[in-house]
């Protein structure tokens, strides 16, 4: 009877070794056990606060056909359209985050935007560990049409997440970042 119970922790220990997904002894090798990956990366919308656009950011929006808010078709003489929850999509920001061993984690943002050039950005990038955290501010006047930057930050083995926040300036209006988290294991 010891034999057996023996020989059961031992497949059980091999398994969490071989099988991906199986991460504690006597976990289901068939993957419904979801470990963290060493890599993850999330795309999220920048929303447009209709009411930062200007009398030059309609302009713009007219002579490109940018139909954010309705700034294309809208008269100057008239308020354009507010009714969308939050606002509308004006461009995207993707985080991605890497294990790059001995409790390293690459750190990649792209910002993007799709209502003309960022002339500005503020972004807050914010990532923790179980051995701590830190909080890194972007702040950027330089047009472009989209804006990066990476960074590599030591966080210990273990689990591992990353925010970005923040708000972007383009050309017709200013747009925030719908908070985009990922989370990884940090080897």
């Amino acid at each position: 009877m010891r034999f057996r119970s023996a020989a059961a922790a031992l497949v059980a220990v091999l398994a969490t070794l071989l099988v991906p997904g199986a991460d504690a002894v006597g976990a289901p090798a068939s993957g419904s056990v979801r470990a963290d990956p060493l890599s993850d990366a999330l795309a999220a919308p920048l929303l447009a606060d209709c009411s930062s656009i200007t009398d030059n950011g309609r302009g713009y929006a007219r002579i490109h056909g940018i139909g954010l808010c309705g700034a294309d078709t809208t008269p100057p003489t008239q308020s354009l359209r507010t009714e969308v929850v939050g606002g509308e999509e004006c461009g995207s920001a993707t985080l991605t985050m890497t294990s790059r061993g001995g409790g390293l984690a690459a750190i990649d943002w792209r910002v993007t935007s799709e209502t003309g050039p960022i002339v500005a950005l503020e972004l807050d990038l914010a990532f923790a560990s179980h051995s701590g955290g830190e909080m890194r501010h972007f702040s950027d006047r330089s047009p472009s049409v989209h804006a990066h930057d990476e960074t590599v930050a030591l966080l210990g083995a273990g689990r591992a997440t990353g925010t970005l926040s923040g708000s972007v300036e383009t050309f017709t209006a200013t747009c925030r970042i719908v908070p985009a988290s990922v989370r990884i294991l940090v080897r």
